[in-house]
């Protein structure tokens, strides 16, 4: 029998549609679990989907072994794992779900299919306890549900930040102590992207263009702030099911030579485009941890959002007035003067120290968290 092994299943293929990062974030937590359970000496297998499967026998040596094809099967997908997992003789003591609903279900099956009680870590990355979450449209609602159902029955579940722990345990009645809060760690830069004392006074907005970001709220905000002023600029960073018809509409708001849209771009390539941003805008409803409004404080720009339990925890680690809530029942004078002042606001290194500092320790308390889960199930 081979060594212990910690399993991560996605079903849906989430982790190799990631990319490179996210590939090379997994070998990171594989490397910190033999690191912090040295006696274990534990492995991480990644189990996903992707657009043409692999051949199991193939795959064993592999990391990240691509199963079937994307699939919110979930009983079907546990079966495939299943039989890699007694083809390979695999000594499994560990499942994470990637989600609370189709990797959650997965990984029930899958201890049915071997007819034992391995624990399931759930991970929660979206503020799915958040109200407005379920109300974005009928495929949150239904996956609310299945949540209702999952999350009592895990053995440890992992938050991104205190607020949404703390949304977990009032919503869904779960006891604190089987929560660990870990963030996703960043591929930060090594040095802050180094600025002009006077940043443009351009808008950014970075990330998926999809409705469930708040996109049509953000065109309601640059029609607000037209009104007051022309001569502020758009950059648009992403891609998304929404893209067209965004685009559309922001330009029939402000003309097309203010607005630069620059599709999704590698790492490497956004780096350079923080240059391009006076303010960094996040209008999604519910955002658990915030990936961009981090990295926007790191480089030196500022952030102006709507409220979430990741904007709430951001604004408790940064200095006042480097993060301001954005309210669109505000006065049009009101938002266009705190447009304005963003646009002057200088942010500190303090944060960017601290961030990278901690930063750096995420991917040995997931690991952690992992090991404490094993053994508390024996």
């Amino acid at each position: 029998m081979s060594n212990p092994s910690v399993l991560i299943l996605d079903p849906r293929g989430n982790i190799t549609s990631g990319g490179k990062d996210v590939i090379a974030r997994h070998e990171t937590y594989a490397k910190e679990l033999l690191k912090q359970g040295k006696t274990l000496r534990l492995d991480l297998k990644v189990f996903s989907t992707g657009v043409s499967a692999k051949d199991s026998s193939k795959s064993k040596n592999e990391r990240v072994i691509t199963i079937s094809k994307p699939t919110f099967n979930s009983y079907m997908f546990a079966k495939k794992v299943h039989k890699f997992i007694k083809v390979n003789n695999l000594n499994v003591k560990l499942l994470i779900a990637s989600d609370p609903w189709e990797s959650y279900w997965s990984a029930y099956f899958l201890n049915k299919f071997l007819n034992k009680r391995i624990p399931i870590q759930i991970q929660v990355h979206g503020d799915i306890a958040d109200p407005r979450w379920r109300k974005i449209n009928f495929r949150n609602r239904f996956r609310y549900s299945l949540a209702k159902l999952s999350l009592p029955k895990a053995s440890s579940i992992r938050s991104v930040t205190k607020y949404q722990a703390k949304n977990l345990v009032n919503t869904f009645g779960i006891r604190k102590e089987k929560i660990v809060v870990v963030p996703v760690p960043i591929n930060v830069f090594s040095m802050p992207v180094a600025l002009k004392s006077e940043r443009p006074k351009t808008i950014g907005l970075i990330g998926r263009i999809h409705q469930d970001r708040g996109i049509w709220e953000f065109i309601r905000l640059i029609r607000i702030l037209n009104s007051s002023s022309k001569d502020f600029k758009v950059v648009v960073l992403g891609d998304g099911p929404s893209k067209g018809k965004f685009l559309l509409k922001l330009q029939s708001v402000i003309p097309k030579n203010r607005i630069a849209y620059l599709g999704q771009l590698p790492e490497s390539e956004l780096r350079k485009m923080w240059k391009r941003i006076g303010v960094l805008v996040s209008m999604a409803p519910v955002e658990s941890y915030g990936r961009v409004i981090r990295e926007s404080l790191i480089v030196g720009v500022p952030v102006w959002a709507t409220p979430s339990a990741g904007v709430k925890d951001l604004m408790d680690n940064c200095k006042t007035g480097e993060v301001r809530l954005l309210d669109l029942s505000k006065s049009d004078a009101s938002l266009d003067k705190d447009f304005k002042t963003l646009l002057k606001t200088k942010i500190s290194s303090d944060f960017s120290k601290r961030f990278v500092k901690e930063n750096n320790t995420y991917a040995a308390k997931l690991a952690n968290s992992w090991i404490n889960t094993i053994n508390k199930a024996r």
